[in-house]
C-alpha cells in the first residue's frame, strides 16, 4: 500500500533539534534514488524544474479551459448548458462582455479558446506557451479518487492512492537529491506519495509561505541544545553507522548516510532565511522583484500572501530561483464544490481566475530571472495545472453543476509545444472525445482516450526522464504536446 510520506513541521522540528534526527531520517528510508531515463545526471543547474499546480475541488472547465459559445449552446435540452450570463462574478461578466456575449476569450496571436472565468494576464502574457488538454477520461466522479489518479498516474485501490505522486518521481528519477536541499517542496495542503524511490524524493511538506519560514528558522536559543553536546551525539551516531553495515541489503544505510547531509544543512539555519517576507525590503533586492511580480503589498506583504494563490505561487518561485528546490508542487487555490448557484455563480469562477493570475505571475518571474548559466529559469521548468475533474455541462436542480468525468488540464514549459489544444469533449454532452496522440486533433474512430497516466509520461518524456515506474498502466506519450 502506497504511504502519504512527507516530512511535518513536527518531525522536521525534531531534526532541527538533532536530537531526533536520526529517528525522523530512519522514519523515512527506502529504496535509493532512480537513475535519468539515459543514465545519467545532469549537472544541478540544468536539472529539469518542475511545478505542479492543484486547483483543488472539481473545476468547471465551461468557464476556462474547455468552452463553447453562449449563442449556440445555452439550452439544458441540447446537453450543453454555459449559463454565462447568470454568473455573478464582475470579472467574469466583464469578460463575458467583451467578447460580444459568446464567451468565447481567444486574444490575437492566440490558436486556443478560453473561457470567461479564464485569467487575460496568463493568455495574453504567455500563449505560446500553454498547451491545453481537453477530454481527459478521469473515471471517476469522486473527488479523492479523481485528485490522487492525477497525482500519481495511477488510478488508485478504492480511495488509497497507488504510486508515487508526479513531483516523488521527478525529483528521485533526476538523480539530483544530494544537490538541493529540499528537492522536493510540497505546500498548500495538496497531497504527496512515495511507494518505491529515495526518501530523499519525498515531499517538505508546509501550509503556505509564513508556515514554510517557522518550520525552518532556527529553535528558539531557550529550547536549544547545548552545541557541544550536539556535536558529541552526531559523532557518535556517524560513528555507529558502520556497525549497521552489515543490515544494508535494502540500502537502509546508505540511504540514511546521504540523508545525514540534508538534515545537517537544515539544521544550520541558513535557508529560513530565504523565506523571511519581510516588509519593505531594500529598492531592486531579489525579494523586492518577487514582490513586483506578484504585486505585493511592500509595507504588509502577508496582507496580500497569507491564504492565496499569490502567496503559493510565490513561495515557489523562491524555492526555484533560490535553488532550494527542484521540484515544487502545491494547492494553489481552493475552488468551492459549486453544487450551489451561490458557488457557482460568484465564487468559483473568481477562484478560477485568482489562480491563473497567480500562474500567469510565477510564469513571468521565471522568465526574467537568469539561472547560473545565464539562462531564465523558465527555459527548463514544466507546469501542470490540474484538478479533481470537471463539472456538468448542464446546471442542476439548485442551479449549480456536480460532478463530471471529462476534464482539461493545462501544461506549459520546458520540451512542451504551446499555444494549441489537445483533444476535445462532445458537443451533445461533454463527454471524452477519443484523440490521435500524434496530432492532437479529436478522432472518434481511431483515436486514444487521454488518461492521466498518458500525461505523466509525457511530461517525464519531455524532460528526458523514464516513466517505468507507471509502466503497469502502459501509458502512451502524446506526441503533440512534445515539441
Amino acid at each position: 500500500m502506497t504511504t502519504q510520506r512527507t516530512l511535518s513541521r513536527r518531525a522536521l522540528t525534531a531534526t532541527l533539534g538533532l536530537a531526533g534526527g536520526a529517528v525522523l531520517l530512519d522514519g523515512f528510508l527506502g529504496l535509493p534514488a532512480a537513475s535519468a531515463k539515459d543514465g545519467e545526471c545532469l549537472p544541478p543547474d540544468d536539472a529539469p524544474l518542475l511545478v505542479v499546480c492543484e486547483f483543488s475541488g472539481g473545476w468547471d472547465t465551461l468557464l476556462s479551459l474547455d468552452p463553447r459559445n453562449h449563442v449556440d449552446f445555452d439550452d439544458p435540452s441540447a446537453g450543453i448548458e454555459t449559463a454565462y450570463d447568470s454568473i455573478t462574478d464582475p470579472q467574469t461578466l466583464a469578460l463575458f462582455a467583451e467578447t460580444g456575449g459568446t464567451g468565447l476569450y481567444q486574444p490575437p496571436g492566440s490558436n486556443v479558446t478560453f473561457g470567461p472565468a479564464m485569467s487575460k494576464r496568463l493568455v495574453e502574457k504567455h500563449k505560446d506557451d500553454l498547451c491545453v488538454l481537453r477530454g481527459i477520461d478521469m473515471g471517476t466522479l469522486t473527488h479523492e479518487v479523481g485528485r490522487r489518479y492525477f497525482l500519481t498516474g495511477k488510478f488508485p485501490r478504492g480511495l488509497a492512492a497507488s504510486g508515487s505522486s508526479l513531483e516523488t518521481a521527478w525529483a528521485a528519477l533526476s538523480g539530483q537529491l544530494d544537490q538541493f536541499q529540499i528537492p522536493s517542496l510540497v505546500s498548500g495542503g495538496v497531497e504527496t506519495y512515495n511507494d518505491t524511490f529515495s526518501p530523499l524524493a519525498s515531499g517538505l511538506s508546509v501550509p503556505g509561505y509564513a508556515e514554510m519560514l517557522q518550520v525552518l528558522r532556527p529553535l528558539q536559543t531557550s529550547l536549544s541544545l547545548d552545541p557541544e553536546v550536539v556535536k558529541a551525539g552526531a559523532k557518535f551516531h556517524q560513528a555507529s553507522l558502520p556497525l549497521h553495515e552489515a543490515f544494508d541489503r535494502n540500502s537502509h544505510v546508505t540511504a540514511h548516510r546521504a540523508a545525514w547531509a540534508t538534515a545537517q544543512s537544515l539544521t544550520a539555519g541558513g535557508v529560513w532565511k530565504n523565506f523571511d517576507f519581510k516588509a519593505n525590503p531594500p529598492i531592486g533586492s531579489a525579494l523586492d522583484r518577487l514582490y513586483d511580480a506578484f504585486g505585493v503589498n511592500k509595507g504588509s506583504p502577508s496582507s496580500t500572501l497569507s491564504g492565496t494563490a499569490k502567496g503559493q505561487a510565490a513561495l515557489a518561485a523562491q524555492a526555484l530561483t533560490t535553488r532550494i528546490s527542484q521540484v515544487v508542487m502545491m494547492r494553489l487555490i481552493n475552488l468551492t464544490d459549486a453544487h450551489f448557484d451561490d458557488d457557482w455563480q460568484s465564487n468559483h469562477p473568481q477562484r478560477q481566475r485568482e489562480g491563473f493570475d497567480a500562474v500567469a505571475d510565477l510564469i513571468s518571474l521565471l522568465k526574467s530571472t537568469e539561472d547560473a548559466n545565464g539562462k531564465s529559469f523558465w527555459d527548463r521548468t514544466t507546469l501542470l495545472c490540474f484538478s479533481d475533474f470537471a463539472r456538468t455541462p448542464v446546471l442542476n436542480a439548485q442551479g449549480g453543476r456536480d460532478h463530471h468525468l471529462a476534464s482539461s488540464c493545462l501544461v506549459a514549459g520546458h520540451g512542451i509545444k504551446g499555444n494549441q489544444a489537445i483533444g476535445g469533449t462532445r458537443d451533445t454532452n461533454y463527454d471524452a472525445r477519443r484523440t490521435n496522440l500524434a496530432t492532437g486533433a479529436p478522432d472518434d474512430a481511431m483515436g486514444e482516450k487521454i488518461r492521466p497516466s498518458d500525461i505523466h509520461a509525457t511530461l517525464l518524456e519531455a524532460a528526458g526522464l523514464c516513466y517505468d515506474h507507471i509502466s503497469n498502466q502502459d501509458p502512451q506519450v502524446i506526441k503533440a504536446m512534445l515539441k
